[in-house]
């Protein structure tokens, strides 16, 4: 009995397929992000049983020789980058650097699935270019710093360009920065959003991109880079006045009391029965959520299993959030879901069809409800590796290729 075959890949090159190569195969299915071709690897593969899914069909003349190169990641594009002859097919984001219009257009051709960066003056300049993605673009002649940067002294002295530009935000906290030196090398900033110390508004303001955000702190404002839970320890290291890149949870009454002033790039976790107290303190945020501390809550996981035992420890309900696959064990009925299980910004939720009614009943911007019959879910456990198991035990006539980049 003939085999089939799976090819799972972000990029198949199937330009130089043979005939032998399929004729092994009752059927031949290509899962693929981009599928490279040329006219008679075309007609080979619509000769034989081969289904193709891609996102991306590219088709490249069989008289010339394109070399494919693929980008996992992050990657630029400079002024000395030579794309003769070459397709380059990017997996991630490129950043196409200032006075690089002659390597892009050097390039056969350039996929981008996810996100490229380029300077403003380039846009709608590129034919060679396809984005599958986003798009954004910086001032021309501009340095780009990474997002969430401070600028102090040492910034000063160091800076050959004159003009920063940053996707993030930028950060003028020190109030001891040497202002005058600033104007005198002619330093310019560029971002969505400055932060800036009260007594530095009026003296750096020539210096930022009017169309930027402003945002005041007072003076005496420290930065974190990063989430933090509020402890007597984070006030004694940085004060009573911060700005924080990431997520705040509150747990305490003490710490919080101490603060004078908190800026918040991302939500405010807090403990139920300190909201009144976190109202009295000048704050800035997007968003805010409560914590009951007598609720589980499960986040931020590949793969979650709720069954009974995690009710016996949060008898009051638990709370799934952001998690990849969420699995219902068998043991738990409709009215346990309804009222004590919340599932929210979760792709998959697996359960019996006895538990289905009550899931959608609780689940919030879930992208797929999964329902399996209870035997099936005995079989699988519920498990992510359960489901994988049963998946391929039922392909075991087929040979299955995973693979970033794959040639036929």
């Amino acid at each position: 009995m003939k085999k089939n075959k799976m090819i799972n890949t972000a990029t198949c090159d199937a330009r130089n397929v043979t005939e032998e190569s399929l004729i092994g195969f009752e059927n031949i299915t290509i899962n693929s992000a981009l599928l490279i071709v040329g006219k008679r690897s075309k007609e080979l593969l619509n000769k034989y049983h081969v289904a193709m899914n891609a996102a991306t069909v590219v088709e490249l003349p069989d008289d010339h020789e394109i070399t494919v190169r693929s980008i996992n990641g992050k990657g630029e594009i400079g002024p000395d980058a030579d794309g003769s002859g070459i397709l380059l097919v990017v997996n991630g984001m490129v950043t196409i650097a200032d006075g690089s219009q002659d390597a892009v257009r050097s390039y056969y051709r350039i996929l981008i699935n996810g996100k490229a960066v380029m300077p403003k003056s380039y846009e709608g300049s590129f034919s060679n270019i396809q984005v599958n993605g986003k798009t954004e673009y910086y001032p021309d002649g501009a340095t780009i710093l990474k997002g969430n940067t401070e600028i102090d002294d040492l910034f000063v002295t160091r800076a050959s360009n004159t003009l920063y530009f940053s996707f993030g935000d930028i950060f003028f906290l020190d109030t001891g920065i040497d202002a005058e030196r600033m104007c005198a090398k002619g330093l310019r900033f560029s971002a969505k959003r400055i932060v800036i110390a009260e007594s530095l508004v009026s003296r750096l303001i020539p210096l930022f991109d009017e169309e930027a955000e402003i945002v005041r702190v007072p003076d005496g404002t420290k930065l974190i880079d990063d989430d933090v839970e509020l402890q007597q320890k984070t006030v004694k290291k940085y004060g009573v006045k911060l700005c924080v890149c990431g997520d705040v949870t509150i747990k305490d009454a003490e710490p919080l009391s101490s603060l004078e002033y908190l800026f918040v790039d991302g939500t405010v976790k807090i403990f139920k029965g300190l909201e009144d107290a976190f109202s009295m303190i000048e704050s800035v945020y997007d968003n805010m959520k409560i914590i009951d501390p007598e609720l589980g809550y499960i986040t931020d996981l590949p793969a979650a299993k709720i069954g009974p035992m995690i009710f016996k420890k949060y008898p009051k309900g638990v709370q799934v959030e952001d998690c990849g696959t969420v699995s219902l064990s068998k043991e738990l009925n409709a009215e346990d879901i309804m009222e004590k299980l919340r599932i929210v910004d979760c792709g998959v939720v697996s359960c019996t069809e006895e538990q289905e009614e009550a899931v959608n009943m609780i689940a919030d911007d879930v992208g797929i409800i999964k329902v399996s019959p209870q035997d099936q879910e005995d079989e699988n456990n519920g498990t992510v590796d359960g489901m994988i198991g049963v998946f391929f035990g039922k392909m075991k006539d087929t040979q299955v290729i995973n693979a970033a980049d794959y040639k036929m």
